[in-house]
């Protein structure tokens, strides 16, 4: 894990998203390369005769509310032992990520509430970015001000190509983690499903753990994520569901819930 993108905003969670990507890269010598979407203005017309537009927002004001932003994160980062780089752009947030993340191995955003709409709440992005971009992303819960690579890992497994792809691309962390936990919360009491993953990566050198939960009074977002406490977990790896470029809100099952309420980061690909 060599290039890890940061997602930059300006919002409450800034600080917490840069400091578990600083970790990450510390963790593993990588170059951490900051995103920036730089403010945009479409001009509305309001005459159908002539040219005219009408707004009142202030153009000058917001470009300079960006690079006093930026200099501020800037400056932070010259403090810190990780090499970095800047790319601020115009574009929609989330396209911008997915377009840098060809030739990246992870990137790091913010959880986001989706029932929230404040102005300082981070960009309700992860679902988009998560199914479409070409590596896997770190979404960290607001509160998360570290990043431990050699913490417990929980990885849930349900025999699926996205569960196999967001494994095979989190090797690096799970390569790192004290102990390595392979989970199927099985709300059918079907059959133990989860020793192929299990091969997957003995044949990496990476000793797993299997466990199949069979929740009764809660949902398989509620039992994955209290197991993941009850190991102390550093994370938990999953596969990202989805068909369409769809925000989170239209997430089905362990999946949105997950996204929306998780205090223990999740690792996720499409």
């Amino acid at each position: 894990m060599k290039t890890i993108l940061l997602h930059i905003h300006d919002d409450v969670a800034m600080q917490s998203r840069m400091q578990v990507a600083l970790d990450i890269a510390r963790t593993f010598d990588a170059h951490l390369t900051c995103i920036q979407a730089t403010t945009q203005f479409v001009p509305i017309t309001y005459s159908a005769l002539g040219p005219e537009y009408v707004t009142t927002v202030n153009m000058s004001e917001l470009h300079e509310s960006d690079d006093l932003f930026r200099q501020k994160i800037e400056a932070h980062l010259r403090q810190e032992d990780v090499a970095w780089d800047w790319h601020a752009e115009l574009g929609d947030t989330a396209s911008l990520l997915i377009q840098n993340s060809a030739l990246a191995d992870l990137i790091v955003l913010s959880q986001s509430n989706s029932e929230e709409h404040k102005i300082e709440s981070p960009l309700p992005i992860t679902g988009d970015v998560a199914v479409h971009a070409h590596c896997p992303v770190l979404i960290a819960p607001a509160s998360q001000m570290a990043f431990d690579c050699q913490k417990p890992v929980v990885i849930g497994w349900n025999g699926s190509g996205e569960a196999a792809q967001a494994m095979r691309l989190a090797l690096p962390v799970i390569h790192c983690s004290s102990e390595v936990h392979v989970v199927t919360v099985d709300e059918e009491r079907t059959e133990f499903p989860h020793t192929q993953a299990s091969i997957y990566l003995a044949r990496h050198g990476i000793r797993s753990e299997l466990h199949q939960i069979n929740p009764k009074n809660e949902s398989a977002s509620e039992s994955l994520a209290k197991f993941a406490h009850e190991r102390n977990a550093g994370s938990i790896v999953m596969g990202a569901y989805g068909h369409s470029r769809i925000r989170e809100t239209l997430f089905g099952g362990v999946t949105r819930d997950l996204i929306r309420n998780s205090d223990v980061p999740l690792i996720m690909a499409h």
